[in-house]
């Protein structure tokens, strides 16, 4: 298809994706060129005291009636070979590509051959948030950080039944099991990888009163979430809000819910905890020791809530 000349608006934004400036992947000045130069675009001018962006935008609208060399761009923007230390990003990026160009009517497709292509209309499907939860952001998988074999199958379970009560709106029920898979993914950590006795003496600990358990049966979820942040096993971000899924947790006693929290869950509490669960496991799966575990890019969208194949029901 012949692609029309895009809005000047059109262009602004897309030299924001190009330049990456608090988007999804930064280019330095050298990597601006270099971009333009692998989407064929040979003809290029060198920079004369102006920023990133301008240069960007200044050759975007000077090529704006250049249909190709336009479409080149779009194309390069999403080619999975631009990015090959990053192929997460790609998925991000072609979605706000895509959103930028629907006021156009037109999308950036890939085809099965990984190769993309400008398409009239726009995209036919945009991920939902849950699928950016879910499968996105998700770079580990269970098997990929859990030590114990025996309870891999155990948290695979949680995993689809998380998906299917959220798809049948059984919110209380998935933020419930969502807890349990976030204990189960820590307690494992915690039985395999080395905790000094001198961390339980610590003033902190005492003060969290954090006791070395005596056996598996006495770890608490606050006890997991504290050794997992103090050995750096996960980043404070997921540490801090662990607290609140540990909450909604006990919603499993009826009687708690009645008393403490009250309110029911809903698909809105679930889309707020799910994060710290899929956080927690991009961070052990990043911190497991003497492991080289591959990351499941953003690109890889197989079947299933968490890039895997789903069972047959």
């Amino acid at each position: 298809m012949t692609v029309e000349p895009l809005d000047e608006q059109t262009l602004m934004v897309l030299a924001d994706l190009i330049c990456g400036d608090d988007t999804l992947h930064y280019r330095t000045a050298a990597e601006l060129a270099d971009f333009f130069r692998r989407a064929g675009w040979d003809e290029m001018h060198t920079y004369d005291g102006e920023t990133r962006r301008a240069w960007t935008i200044g050759h975007l609208l000077r090529r704006r009636d250049d249909a190709p060399a336009i479409e080149q761009v779009l194309c390069r923007l999403v080619d999975r070979r631009e990015y090959p230390h990053h192929p997460d990003v790609i998925v991000d990026i072609q979605r706000s590509l895509n959103r930028l160009l629907e006021g156009e009517g037109i999308h950036v497709e890939i085809d099965t051959s990984l190769r993309p292509h400008v398409k009239p209309g726009r995209a036919e499907h945009t991920p939902e948030a849950w699928d950016d939860l879910s499968r996105s952001q998700l770079l580990y998988r269970i098997e990929d950080i859990v030590t114990d074999t025996n309870l891999v199958p155990l948290l695979n379970q949680r995993v689809q039944e998380i998906a299917t009560c959220r798809r049948t709106g059984c919110h209380l029920a998935a933020v419930i099991l969502a807890g349990s898979l976030l204990e189960g993914v820590l307690l494992d950590a915690a039985e395999n990888r080395v905790i000094p006795d001198t961390v339980f003496d610590e003033p902190a600990a005492k003060e969290q009163r954090i006791r070395k358990p005596k056996d598996v049966s006495n770890w608490t979820l606050h006890a997991l979430a504290y050794i997992a942040h103090r050995l750096s096993w996960i980043d404070s971000d997921v540490a801090e809000v662990i607290g609140a899924l540990r909450k909604f947790r006990n919603l499993v006693h009826a009687n708690q819910q009645r008393q403490i929290i009250g309110d029911v869950p809903d698909e809105d509490t679930l889309n707020m905890y799910w994060p710290i669960v899929v956080g927690a496991i991009n961070d052990l799966g990043r911190t497991k020791p003497g492991a080289k575990i591959p990351r499941r890019g953003r690109s890889d969208r197989s079947a299933g809530p968490w890039a895997m194949p789903q069972r047959s029901p």
